[in-house]
């Protein structure tokens, strides 16, 4: 018998009970979407309420369907458990070492997933869509478009009117409200005539470099819809809307960092570094107004000034771009999922494609400055993007849209890779390079925690590196955008690799020998990998590949340096071949990246010994596995049985003539705009066949400084202050104490 048909039998006394009431038909399409009770079933010609009040047809197209089994809740509890476990361990870990005194609401992290796809949504998370939609009806101006969490105050007003419809049996109608109150008022809108007025370039160098961004940044960064927004172009948006103006100016921007176009350059000394400076130096960053809500445009805008902002002379304000950029996707509410059952639009995937590329991006320039994320895994629960390519978006029919041919493989699955690579960068970032404060939280107050913390990290990196699909599995031997991928994605991963274990490589701890051999062999594979990318492609990294190609010649001369100290064989020419590898890769990128050429700069520094040294030191120098010691007044270096002792200033890497990186002849004229050609070292030409132009120079010998003295243990529990490159590493390679007699 269905539910419907109910009725009430005779009791044991022969009373028959209350009668129930039959139940009404299914509630129609308006108020099943409003969540508010449907009177249709009594009402003349079956027309609910809501549906006469809203003036709109009372349909009932919704068909009921029986409930199965969720898989995707039976995950999410699994899912649960595994936390609750993982909290569980973590507590009695913290109980055991003396941290009893914790509160029970201590934050702990959960088991390192590799994939970040958001579980289902709880209800109270699916009510925060319905009330951005209740309140879109009602005039907030300014607000309109604004998201509001589950904490916020409107929360609880529509918590309050929908009660209140209950009650009432009728949807609240928009009482009058006084404009001054709700909308934006004459003196906040900024004047018309501030509108910027862009200088843009001839459409030939538009449509020039707009090809060299798709090129050579869309692949391995693809935050924008080809097709969409050449079709802006072409439609002159940018004349129209001063937001996607500004876009293309960006655009244009990050593309001159690849042309040899002069219109791109402003004339002067070393002038190939200020190419696009003229199409960035007309936007205006920081709008007057923050009244007017965010638009796609200014988002992905955000997005393109951070990347080319990290080779200009201040790399850092990419930072606060970013966060910029972060906080008006979570205004717009765009970093929450979608409800079940919806269907992806342009302007959704576009979102999307903004978030993770803001998200990508910050935790790469956190790791490298040392500075907290501006959002955490927690803080989002956003689908990955569609692995979709661009020309397979739009179709007329709407059942055909965002369809990937069956066999072709996405150049977005890359992107889905580097984002999974991103949150297990957030992850170590927040784990093994926290403030004393947060570890106690985590629970990574002794040995035994920060050896589990690394185990779940390398897990999660060797999961990932065997998730990888084929297409982008690392062979020198490809070709195409797939290469350019394939890259990138192993670059960030070996830099990965020793972002895990560089705190505990200079520790005095059981990591510390495991850590280093992984760090060496990731610097080692990520030289290898950038110079083979470099030879093929003969053109710049973004910028961060300039900083993993940094910090993995640190590591190498720190291993060189170590074993030196610690009186331990090694190869010194493999070494330094690397390194002499890494300095040759930055002074190649340095004609276009302000950063390279510091990092450049920096890395010859520690490469070599020019400064004054102590009046007496031991110099030592290996004749084959053994290392002699010998003392004299003057410059150190190290030298092998089949390297030659430098001069006294140590040369910088050989370029083939007429390929000056730089652009200049070193007496500050400018000979040339272009960006010359990257002649790969021997290493490139173990792992991948040499065209029949290659022609590798010897490498050069740099000296290195000479035997430190002991480094310091750090104190207990502490950890390195910076992320990314640090002082403290350098400054105790690079000055040795002195020997006391």
């Amino acid at each position: 018998m269905s539910s419907s048909d109910e009725e009430d039998f005779p009791s044991a006394n022969g009373k028959r009970g209350p009668q129930k009431k039959k139940r009404l038909q299914r509630s129609c399409d308006l108020c099943r979407k409003r969540k508010i009770r449907c009177d249709s079933a009594t009402m003349p010609q079956n027309r609910c309420s809501s549906c006469i009040s809203f003036n709109t047809a009372c349909l009932h197209t919704h068909q009921a369907m029986k409930r199965g089994p969720k898989n995707r809740r039976i995950e999410e509890l699994q899912k649960q458990v595994a936390a609750l476990e993982a909290q569980l361990q973590v507590q009695s870990d913290a109980t055991s070492s003396g941290s009893s005194a914790l509160p029970p609401t201590s934050e702990v992290t959960p088991p390192v997933d590799s994939s970040p796809s958001p579980p289902a949504l709880p209800d109270e998370d699916l009510a925060i869509d319905e009330l951005a939609g209740r309140f879109k009806q009602f005039s907030f101006g300014a607000m309109k478009h604004r998201f509001f969490g589950s904490s916020s105050g409107f929360r609880l007003i529509s918590d309050a009117l929908t009660v209140k419809e209950e009650v009432l049996g009728r949807p609240i109608v928009t009482q009058f409200r006084r404009p001054e109150y709700w909308h934006m008022r004459p003196w906040e809108k900024g004047p018309h005539e501030d509108r910027p007025q862009y200088i843009f370039p001839d459409q030939d160098l538009i449509a020039s470099l707009m090809e060299l961004y798709w090129e050579c940044i869309h692949p391995t960064m693809p935050l924008l819809h080809r097709p969409t927004f050449e079709r802006c172009v072409a439609e002159g948006l940018h004349l129209e809307d001063y937001r996607f103006g500004a876009l293309l100016l960006a655009v244009l921007a990050l593309g001159s960092r690849y042309s040899d176009d002069p219109r791109v350059f402003i004339p002067g000394p070393n002038s190939s570094l200020s190419a696009g400076w003229s199409f960035f130096t007309q936007v205006q960053v920081i709008r007057k107004s923050l009244f007017d809500e965010p638009s796609i445009y200014e988002v992905q805008l955000y997005c393109l000034i951070s990347m080319y902002t990290l080779g200009t002379s201040t790399p850092h304000a990419s930072w606060l771009y970013i966060g910029l950029g972060i906080r008006f996707v979570q205004e717009r509410g765009e970093h929450r999922r979608k409800p079940e059952g919806h269907k992806p639009t342009v302007a959704d995937e576009l979102w999307k494609r903004a978030f993770w590329c803001l998200l990508s991006m910050d935790r790469t320039v956190c790791s490298f400055l040392g500075r907290p994320s501006a959002v955490h895994v927690e803080d989002y629960d956003l689908d990955l993007p569609l692995e979709v390519d661009d020309e397979y978006w739009e179709h007329p029919d709407p059942d055909q849209m965002f369809k990937q041919p069956p066999g072709k493989p996405s150049l977005i699955t890359y992107f889905n890779c580097h984002i999974r690579l991103s949150e297990l960068l957030g992850s170590t970032l927040r784990r093994m390079y926290a403030s004393n404060k947060a570890r106690v939280l985590l629970g990574l107050v002794n040995t035994e925690g920060e050896q589990r913390a690394v185990a779940d990290l390398d897990s999660a990196m060797n999961e990932f590196i065997s998730s990888i699909p084929s297409h982008l599995r690392w062979d020198p031997n490809r070709t195409g955008v797939f290469f350019d991928q394939s890259a990138v994605l192993h670059t960030l991963y070996y830099a990965l690799q020793i972002t895990i274990h560089r705190p505990y490589i200079l520790r005095p701890t059981m990591l510390a020998l495991p850590s280093l051999t992984i760090c060496t062999s990731a610097a080692r594979s990520l030289i290898n990998v950038v110079d083979v990318w470099l030879n093929r492609l003969q053109r710049v990294a973004l910028a961060q590949m300039h900083t993993s190609i940094f910090i993995a010649a640190i590591v190498l001369l720190l291993n060189l340096f170590g074993a030196k100290r610690a009186g331990l064989p090694i190869d010194v020419a493999k070494e330094l071949a690397h390194v002499s590898t890494a300095l040759r890769m930055l002074k190649f990128q340095e004609s276009r990246w302000q950063t390279a050429g510091r990092l450049w700069e920096l890395l010859q520094e520690l490469n070599s010994w020019d400064g004054p040294p102590p009046s007496k030191y031991k110099k030592k120098t290996m004749k084959g596995d053994v290392i002699h010691e010998t003392e004299e007044a003057g410059r150190s270096v190290f030298t092998d049985n089949n390297t030659p002792t430098p001069s006294a200033t140590s040369p910088a890497p050989d370029f083939p003539a007429g390929a000056t990186p730089s652009g200049s002849n070193g007496h500050g004229q400018n000979i040339d705009m272009g960006m010359g050609m990257y002649t790969s070292s021997t290493l490139a030409d173990e792992l991948s066949p040499a065209p029949a132009s290659y022609r590798p120079p010897a490498p050069p010998t740099p000296s290195p400084p000479p035997a430190l003295a002991p480094a310091r243990a750090p104190a207990q529990h502490q950890h390195p202050g910076h992320v990314g490159y640090g002082w403290n590493d350098i400054m105790l390679a690079s000055n040795p104490a002195p020997e006391h007699e």
